[in-house]
């Protein structure tokens, strides 16, 4: 697959996608080239028989237009690389692109965005610790070090790890000594790094459920959309309910949006609207608790014009949904 290189050495960004990720990281793709004052360079990571041929093309093409230097890196899979829920064998792919690229880096899982100031960890993951393994964001922001956790919560969330240039860990043979626990892979990072690792803002990892928590005068820095149902589910039809109260799928929207507007009318963007259509339907439904918000979506996307007046009978009850869990209250 084609690689573009350049002189210097810009900010390195590593990222893994498997089909369902396609339309979400040209997303995320396009916010970079838009708020990075220095375009990074870019290793995409994909399991093998993890994505196809036109989907790379595609995503090739997105890169060249957006102006960002990438290259690809095809990974072997794992029979120990499992699915859990939502989350697919691919989040394993950060273990092995981590391996492959030993200087500093920055880790994002594909259903992020970045926002103006997310270079700012790029710095940070210079300063690190002799002894820390990786830079993460706390899951909150008090000032202890590490910060303290509810019972059986994990430290951090494994979606923006920055890489400083130290020896990995050895993470194959924990894991092949693991027992299977709920999100295997966030456990074993845990478990492997929390100990030693540098503590950064939560802004640099803000997962959507907790945006509340900040205040329009302090955004984040890295938007997270965690969980199983995704802003790129949702038919836009009903986006603008979303974005009319700021609500936290807003910034991945108007994302989106400047990524589709920049295609123009190019022969990419009639591929990049049929890659949204894809992603509409993206993921499977599993029908257990975490899966309740992409129920709701799907049969908001059945009902067509009916979803809107569906919406307005349930409206009574906004007040028991939580803004940071869900699109729609």
């Amino acid at each position: 697959m084609a690689q573009h290189t350049s002189s210097g050495s810009p900010p390195h960004v590593a990222v893994a996608i498997d089909s369902n990720m396609v339309f979400p990281l040209a997303i995320l793709l396009s916010s970079l080239s838009a708020h990075s004052h220095t375009p990074p360079g870019l290793t995409i990571g994909y399991l093998e028989g993890a994505l196809d041929v036109a989907e790379r093309e595609f995503l090739s093409a997105v890169c060249e237009h957006l102006g960002l230097d990438y290259q690809w890196l095809e990974l072997g899979n794992d029979p120990r690389f499992i699915n859990q829920g939502h989350i697919s064998p691919t989040t394993f792919a950060k273990f092995l692109l981590a391996d492959a690229i030993q200087e500093s880096h920055l880790w994002l899982d594909a259903d992020t965005v970045v926002l103006p100031g997310w270079e700012e960890i790029f710095a940070l993951i210079t300063r690190a610790k002799k002894t820390s393994g990786l830079v993460v964001a706390r899951r909150d922001d008090t000032h202890a070090d590490p910060p303290a956790q509810a019972e059986g919560a994990l430290p951090f969330n494994a979606g923006v790890l920055g890489w400083p240039k130290r020896p990995r860990k050895d993470w194959s043979s924990v894991l092949t000594s693991l027992e299977e626990v709920a999100t295997q892979e966030q456990y074993l990072f845990n478990k492997l790094y929390a100990p030693e690792a540098t503590w950064v803002s939560e802004k640099f990892n803000m997962l959507t459920y907790r945006t509340d928590r900040l205040s329009s005068e302090s955004p984040p820095f890295i938007i997270h959309y965690a969980g199983a149902h995704k802003p790129w589910h949702l038919p836009r039809t009903l986006s603008g309910r979303c974005l009319s109260y700021h609500c936290p799928w807003s910034e991945w929207f108007r994302a989106e949006q400047a990524f589709l507007t920049a295609l123009g009318g190019t022969p990419l963007h009639t591929q990049a609207l049929g890659q949204q259509k894809k992603a509409l339907s993206a993921g499977k439904i599993r029908w257990q608790r975490d899966h309740a918000g992409l129920v709701f979506i799907r049969l908001l996307r059945l009902l067509g014009p009916a979803a809107s007046s569906l919406l307005w009978l349930l409206s009574p009850l906004r007040q028991w949904v939580p803004r940071g869990t869900h699109p729609i209250h």
